[in-house]
């Protein structure tokens, strides 16, 4: 980041999971970390679906602590599974990792999975929670999860003792509340560590069509307008779904790193929930105090508005981005309109891209079938999404020239920032 932080993947990496050095990341030594970093994350998944084993979850710590610690489970999507991969021997993800000798990965994820004693989780959709729902048995001691009220209610409908039992509860002396559920505050720094804090903001998930009797979300929360009827004719309540952006301060080191949950733009959104949180962050970045943001792109561009369910395009992702720089800007008593260089030394690392095992046509959906434009056996298969969108956001960045620096993250990933 410009001599203040910077990528790590070990060269081990490569074998134990599915990471691989490229160009565009910095490969540290593993002995010598980023010194000016505020955080270390490991990705133990990042995609959002439709592959079980590489959804939304990440172990975090403050970068000048050890992972005993403390350490911070940031979405629970692909967890116990994807950590055993990161641990095997002879090297792994975790190399600053002290455990007992001839102690094989299964120990090692166990006395890992020890060591974490928070987690956050941005929205309650299974690419999201799965994993943490299947490890709650493991815990040894109750663990706090911490989400916005409305993530937090749809936690508990899994643990309602048919779909899964009840482990997870509000009440802290339930013997059985594995999981307690503790409500996050909008904007309202959290200490979660000796001076490190975490700040909850909501952000709006798409439309959400709900069975009958189930409980809206508290989309009230987003400032949105109604939510237009949807190009299918279906039946049902529809609200939107609440998801949540974590600003992350270590405080020892004066830096910030933003982990945005899944976000619609607000641009079709139609609400101001983005735009509120960029205004809020706008401060720290001006500063060069917020380091990375953890942002979500799960299409290429090519995807039609009505076919996002709530998610980016790099085209969306950009704006969102240049939405920030705009209020950098005015922090800085710039012209807003004057945004080259206004966002310098950021990383943006891209999350939650959808591992698309079938060739996309937009002009077929499932609400106005059509044929497809070409046959099955032309149809590039697997889909290249990755170099897609990578390439997309670097067209972008070439010519409006914010100054951020995109990195697609990948499963096993070690990341200073």
């Amino acid at each position: 980041m410009e001599g203040t932080a910077s990528l790590s993947v070990p060269e081990a990496l490569a074998s134990n999971c599915d990471a691989t050095s490229n160009n565009d990341l910095s490969t540290n030594n593993p002995d010598e970390p980023a010194a000016t970093a505020a955080f270390s994350f490991v990705c133990l998944g990042v995609g959002g679906g439709p592959f079980d084993d590489d959804c939304s979850c990440y172990v975090m710590k403050p970068a000048d602590r050890a992972w005993h610690e403390g350490t911070v489970l940031v979405e629970g999507g692909s967890f116990l599974g994807s950590l055993k991969k990161c641990l095997q021997p002879p090297d792994s993800v975790f190399y600053d990792a002290e455990f007992p000798p001839d102690v094989d990965a299964d120990g090692r994820t166990e006395i890992f999975n020890s060591w974490i004693n928070n987690v956050f989780i941005s929205h309650g959709h299974l690419d999201h929670i799965y994993g943490l729902v299947l490890a709650s048995a493991n815990n040894r001691v109750q663990r706090p999860v911490y989400g916005l009220e409305d993530t937090l209610e749809t936690i508990l409908t899994v643990f309602n003792g048919r779909i899964w039992p009840r482990l997870a509860s509000y009440d802290e002396s339930d013997p059985m509340a594995f999981y307690h559920l503790r409500t996050l505050k909008i904007n309202a720094p959290l200490r979660i560590a000796p001076e490190v804090d975490v700040t909850a903001f909501p952000i709006s998930h798409g439309p959400a069509r709900l069975s009958e009797g189930t409980t809206c979300f508290n989309d009230e929360i987003l400032h949105a307008e109604p939510i237009e009827h949807p190009p299918c004719e279906m039946d049902g309540t529809f609200c939107r779904t609440v998801s949540t952006a974590f600003l992350f301060t270590n405080h020892r080191r004066d830096m910030d790193v933003l982990f945005m949950g899944d976000v619609e733009p607000d641009l079709v959104c139609h609400s101001s929930c983005n735009s509120t949180l960029w205004e809020n962050v706008a401060p720290r970045a001006a500063q060069n105090k917020l380091k990375a943001v953890f942002l979500e792109c799960s299409f290429s561009s090519e995807q039609p508005t009505h076919l996002l369910f709530g998610h980016l395009t790099p085209e969306y992702l950009y704006k969102e981005l240049e939405c920030l720089a705009r209020h950098v800007r005015l922090c800085q008593h710039q012209d807003e309109n004057l945004l080259e260089g206004s966002l310098r030394g950021l990383k943006c690392i891209v999350i939650h891209l959808k591992g698309l095992v079938l060739s996309a046509d937009p002009s077929y959906t499932t609400c106005t079938p059509v044929p497809k434009s070409s046959s099955s056996e032309h149809l590039p298969l697997p889909v290249p999404l990755r170099e897609r969108i990578q390439n997309e956001l670097d067209a972008l960045e070439s010519k409006k020239r914010l100054g951020v620096e995109f990195i697609i993250a990948q499963r096993g990933q070690r990341i200073e920032c």
